[in-house]
């Protein structure tokens, strides 16, 4: 989901709400702890916060193929995470990103949340809700 800065602003400070999915795929194909990656499904709340600075509330939902740590058969951890991004044109902290080319792109940003989420070490009985 890509936005730009004129297009932003035309809510007037208002807060919109958005749906979209992502193909994450290509991101994984060289990264060896995750087999497989579902449709990521994005449910948010952009805001115009003030001049150039814009808040957004993301409810990221996906499942991971992961192998399990002790046995090494695949299992299918599901993530559903909320983070919030505030982004401007200058950056103010480090919690703030730089929007750049007058453009906000969310589809690295959700990459980055889920892959920073991910358990480094995931055991199929420690799974929450694991229907086993």
């Amino acid at each position: 989901m890509k936005w730009s800065l004129q297009q932003l602003h035309k809510y007037l400070g208002r807060p919109f709400t958005f749906q979209t999915t992502f193909d994450f795929t290509k991101e994984i194909e060289n990264i060896d702890d995750i087999l497989a990656i579902s449709l990521v499904k994005i449910d948010g709340v952009g805001q115009n916060l003030y001049a150039d600075r814009f808040k957004f509330d993301l409810h990221i939902v996906a499942v991971l193929t992961v192998e399990d740590a002790r046995t090494l058969d695949p299992i299918e951890y599901p993530m559903d995470i909320q983070v919030t991004e505030i982004f401007d044109v200058e950056l103010y902290d480090d919690d703030t990103r730089v929007i750049e080319k007058n453009t906000i792109d969310l589809h690295d940003i959700v990459w980055e949340d889920l892959y920073l989420e991910k358990p480094l070490r995931i055991v199929k009985e420690e799974i929450p809700n694991n229907q086993q």
